[in-house]
């Protein structure tokens, strides 16, 4: 058989473009996009000037919105044309359009600039198909393209139309559309920066937090501009040393943030975490922060770096701090209740051995209430308490138990002094009447007297509050039954066995 006659290809001319021409295109070009207010207004100045310079019909940018298996969905966002008849961006057709990949020479294009390639067409020498009947039914004579990047992302299409003439762009053309490609991204990428610095600082200032970041790779770390601010640094300063923000925590909260390190590092538990922290601000005081952080890895799963925010917790702290006194005071008389002795023993050294506890029961006070009335017994309680913190050191703890009685944990005392100290609230309550108003009108003297039992820690006991109460309880009651308002120390004891009032 007779072979086909080989195909004819035409050679296609260039464009006649001057370089020089070019060149003032992307400086001129180049400087409105870099210096107007917003970057679209920029690309608008881009363009204008690429159109000139080359002589195209258009000049245009479509925007990315999804690759999806079978089709390219995109929107026409920016325009220059020669003239009215060039106009395209007006157009409905191009308002969100879907481009099907059902055409191989076109998914093959797609593919293409998805990698970066830049391409030259002029319609005359395609072969047929429904890409250059697309083109042709835009009355397009010759086209070039360069996919515009940003941040790694194939954000976008920039290209031009010839539709007079049916040249080739390689050369001054097409490295002209390059360089705007990239301007165009660098400035999309600096106002997403500067759009996003905007919002940290608004969220910042909203949410009274800063945002950080810090490389594993190399521990540079990334503040924002507020946050610098916080920790006492200009809000332009170019790096804040890692070490410098790790001095700021307070060495136990140090500690525990490395202890959360290791442990999600190592890959136990969840990549995030939430630590509360102290931290030394400007004016060199520590106020409570929540650290919240998470661990960003790479493709193969390695960590890269740990991003976060930093709130400051200082008011929520303050209420806690409140809410727990609170809990632990009576609310009658502002003693501690049973939870606070608890939480003062916790708080105190346990190797402590020189510890004591004074329990106290005012003498009838069923009595008192009887005759008075319970407001009054309520007041006199009040009134005591005021009177025996007179004898007590700040670190005395005295405690409502309940009703009327009352317990005093010392330390720091010989056996000597703590009674002597009990003799002394003793004399405190009895040596003077007190002097209560009388709801409806008028003032009430009413005399009182307490009984006391004192117990000393045991260094052998499994529970040394646990035994203290007991053995105070029966010195108290001891006390009671020898006639009441005198001071008595646990019989097992190496006290001294009484203590009354002359």
């Amino acid at each position: 058989m007779p072979g086909r006659p080989a195909r004819t290809v035409t050679p296609v001319a260039p464009a006649p473009i001057d370089p020089a021409d070019c060149l003032a295109a992307l400086s001129l070009g180049g400087s409105a996009l870099m210096g107007a207010e917003h970057w679209a207004d920029g690309v608008d100045r881009l363009l204008a000037e690429i159109g000139p310079a080359t002589g195209a019909s258009r000049v245009w940018i479509f925007q990315l919105l999804e690759v999806q298996p079978d089709a390219v969905v995109q929107d026409y966002v920016f325009e220059w044309a020669a003239s009215a008849r060039y106009r395209q961006l007006d157009q409905r057709r191009f308002r969100f359009f879907s481009s099907p990949l059902e055409d191989p020479v076109y998914r093959r294009l797609v593919e293409e600039r998805q990698a970066g390639k830049r391409h030259d067409l002029c319609v005359p020498a395609m072969p047929p198909g429904p890409l250059r009947t697309n083109l042709e039914s835009q009355a397009i004579r010759s086209m070039a393209t360069v996919p515009i990047f940003v941040n790694g992302q194939w954000w976008g299409t920039l290209g031009i139309d010839d539709c007079e003439r049916a040249v080739g762009w390689q050369g001054p053309g097409l490295d002209l559309l390059e360089s705007a490609g990239q301007l165009i991204a660098a400035a999309l990428y600096r106002y997403q920066l500067n759009h996003r610095s905007r919002q940290i600082e608004l969220f910042h200032k909203v949410a009274d937090c800063g945002v950080w970041e810090v490389s594993l790779r190399n521990g540079r770390v990334w503040c924002s501009q507020a946050l610098k601010a916080t920790l006492g640094y200009p809000e332009t300063y170019p790096r804040v040393p890692l070490r410098r923000l790790l001095a700021r925590l307070h060495p136990m909260d140090r500690a525990t943030l490395w202890t959360a390190l290791r442990r999600v590092r190592g890959g136990a538990g969840s990549a995030q975490f939430r630590l509360d922290a102290r931290l030394r601000l400007a004016g060199h005081a520590w106020v409570w922060h929540e650290i919240i952080a998470e661990f960003q890895h790479d493709e193969q799963g390695r960590p890269v770096a740990i991003a976060g925010l930093l709130l400051d917790i200082s008011r929520r702290k303050q209420h806690e701090e409140q809410a727990l006194a609170a809990s632990q005071l009576d609310a009658l008389t502002g003693a501690l209740n049973r939870r606070g002795m608890v939480r003062h023993l916790e708080a105190e050294d346990q190797a402590t051995m020189d510890r004591h506890l004074i329990l106290l029961d005012i003498d009838h006070f069923k009595q008192i209430n009887d005759t008075h009335g319970h407001p009054v017994g309520d007041a006199l309680l009040r009134l005591m308490v005021k009177r025996l913190r007179h004898e007590l050191r700040p670190d005395d703890c005295l405690v409502r138990l309940g009703g009327e009685e009352f317990a005093v944990l010392i330390s720091g005392m010989q056996d000597d002094q703590a009674l002597a100290l009990a003799e002394r609230l003793r004399r405190r309550v009895a040596e003077a009447p007190f002097h209560v108003d009388v709801p409806g009108g008028g003032e009430a003297r009413v005399a009182m007297s307490i009984s006391l039992g004192i117990a000393r820690q045991s260094g052998d006991a499994r529970d040394p509050l646990g035994q203290m109460m007991a053995q105070a309880d029966r010195a108290l009651y001891a006390a009671k039954h020898a006639g009441r308002n005198r001071v008595l120390t646990h019989a097992a004891g190496p006290l001294p066995h009484e203590q009354q009032r002359a």
